[in-house]
């Protein structure tokens, strides 16, 4: 049965059953976020359009929250940027009670590992040297500038001794760098959820057979398990 038939059966399923607000994919890139994707269409979930949700996101890290929730509240599944970087989750959690997060990750070496040449393939990086800022400034993804300007916010930022943020081009794909970045924000995000933990699942996709730990975590009928649709590897 391909998905446009299964969703004839799973969308009335999912709208009859469906007792949370939203439900937020927040775990980073690489960690099996297009999979969830799937899975959330395979539910019957109405899910977002991607690079919508990234154009809002960059009005929402610039203090202008207004298009992102505006977006947010026409869908009820979300994945990648802006839910997969930053605290943007923190910031939906208030908006949107009674939501549902679901942080996707895989061990901390395998992501950097997959980062990496993820980012070598797009960028057209050959094996024998390193990614340079120059291989990816022009790219005219969503607009000029957009993905020199996300790499900077996520990768290269540091707040100096005299509180003072500064751009440290040595770090880009410092496997340690990236790796504490990882770390630091899965951490955090499980923090953020201790006091709720209904509300947060942590999920490995590469360990799990089937969807009926997220279909359960959704509150969603038995009916809807499926197997794991594994999508985007590298």
């Amino acid at each position: 049965m391909d998905l446009n038939q299964f969703r004839k059966i799973s969308v009335p399923l999912c709208t009859a059953s469906k007792s949370f607000n939203k439900v937020f994919g927040i775990g980073a890139n690489k960690t099996g976020t297009t999979s969830l994707q799937a899975i959330f269409n395979i539910l019957g979930l109405n899910v977002a359009p991607q690079q919508e949700g990234e154009l809002h996101g960059v009005q929402a890290m610039k203090g202008n929250l207004r298009p992102l929730v505006d977006y947010v509240s026409k869908y009820d599944a979300f994945q990648d940027i802006p839910f997969s970087i930053k605290s943007t989750y923190a910031q939906l959690d208030a908006l949107f009670p009674g939501s549902k997060f679901v942080l996707t990750y895989r061990n901390a070496d395998a992501w950097f590992n997959s980062l990496h040449q993820f980012h070598r393939k797009i960028f057209g990086v050959p094996d024998e040297r390193e990614i340079r800022r120059e291989d990816y400034r022009s790219l005219n993804y969503l607009y000029p500038g957009y993905v020199d300007h996300m790499m900077d916010l996520n990768w290269t930022l540091e707040v100096y001794e005299e509180v003072s943020l500064k751009r440290n081009y040595e770090l880009f794909y410092n496997p340690d760098h990236y790796k504490s970045i990882y770390r630091e924000r899965n951490a955090e995000i499980v923090r953020h959820f201790s006091e709720r933990p209904s509300d947060l699942l942590v999920i490995d996709l590469t360990q799990e057979k089937d969807t009926s730990r997220i279909v359960k975590f959704l509150g969603l009928p038995d009916d809807l398990i499926t197997n794991i649709p594994h999508l985007n590897e590298t």
